[in-house]
């Protein structure tokens, strides 16, 4: 705020107080491919060195524009060969997506394992991860989780999935398309503001509402459980008072039950949120055996994502997840 990159009016509903940074040098595919490694380390005792899929999911710009994508120099930096690399771009509900789709390959028969990666970088001149959206800080991060048939220390449940496409124009507003990419950073406040202009925001947090009870109504029937079965529920890394209006308040949940003060340390990790919260319920032992979890993601399209987790062991992982330093002037 004193060097007049945050507004000082947006501290109090986000409730953010620290965003990480990656250092200049680092790639964001290579990001990727560090998590990926960290991952593949830690399922090796179960899965072996065999990965039949690897879906990378993203928010932002993967250090090329056209003509190239990233889960393949992931694939080819961590050393796997006859695996099937494919990305997934469905914004922040991106890592979710991709858990969905190679759950879907592997229940197929069309595999055993897959790595689910993900990875941005948010700084300018392309896009401000202070002011550019409302409610929302982006936190630089990369994130990795192995999905195995063969065994691990938590199963999948159920998925779901499902888009309200009416949302769409909330992340498009009612500008024009373009035929190239921006040289200066993106408004992403600009495409809300001129949607709710147009509809109002009554509207949009109703059917919001109405997709989110939709979609976790399916999953607790498909499953026969409630809310209160839940040992903790996993959402998108937002700021406080958007995570309220739109999670907590629909759900009827306390914060406690999320990761929202963690996430006061982390901000918005692109298309990680989820991934990164299971990694931290489980490094922190906030968690144990025979919990529930429950994950949801949410994204541009408007698409959301819940699954359904149970913790069967807890691994002993090196917590490496803990909360940043902050200065002496900034208090919790």
């Amino acid at each position: 705020m004193a060097d007049g990159k945050y507004n000082a009016q947006d501290l109090v509903p986000n409730n953010i107080l620290c965003l990480p940074v990656v250092a200049d040098g680092t790639s964001v595919p290579d990001m990727a491919a560090i998590a990926g490694r960290r991952a593949l380390e830690r399922a090796a005792g179960v899965m072996g060195d065999g990965v039949d899929m690897i879906v990378h999911a993203s928010i932002y710009h993967q250090g090329r524009d056209y003509g190239w994508t990233s889960a393949p120099y992931v694939q080819r930096e961590l050393g796997i060969t006859g695996a099937f690399a494919v990305n997934v771009q469905q914004l922040s509900n991106g890592g979710m997506v991709a858990m969905d789709l190679a759950m879907a390959q592997l229940e197929a028969g069309r595999g055993t394992s897959a790595l689910i990666t993900s990875s941005d970088r948010f700084c300018l001149p392309g896009i401000d991860r202070w002011q550019g959206a409302y409610g929302i800080l982006l936190g630089d991060g990369a994130t990795a989780m192995v999905l195995s048939t063969a065994g691990g220390f938590a199963r999948i449940h159920a998925i779901e999935s499902l888009t309200d496409a009416s949302l769409e124009p909330l992340h498009r507003g009612s500008h024009p398309f373009t035929t190239s990419s921006q040289a200066e950073a993106e408004d992403l406040r600009a495409p809300k503001k001129s949607y709710l202009e147009e509809v109002g925001k009554e509207s949009v947090l109703q059917r919001c509402e109405e997709a989110l009870a939709a979609l976790v109504g399916s999953l607790l029937e498909s499953t026969g459980r409630t809310l209160d079965d839940f040992a903790r529920i996993l959402l998108p890394n937002l700021g406080h008072e958007l995570m309220g209006s739109q999670f907590l308040k629909p759900l009827g949940i306390s914060p406690e039950r999320s990761l929202m003060d963690w996430g006061r340390y982390t901000g918005h990790l692109g298309a990680g949120d989820l991934s990164a919260g299971v990694a931290r319920l489980v490094e922190k032992k906030e968690v144990g055996r025979g919990d529930h979890v429950l994950l949801i993601g949410a994204g541009g399209g408007y698409s959301l994502t819940a699954a359904v987790v149970e913790i069967e062991s807890v691994p002993d992982w090196p917590d490496i997840s803990t909360d940043f330093p902050l200065p002496a002037d900034v208090t919790a």
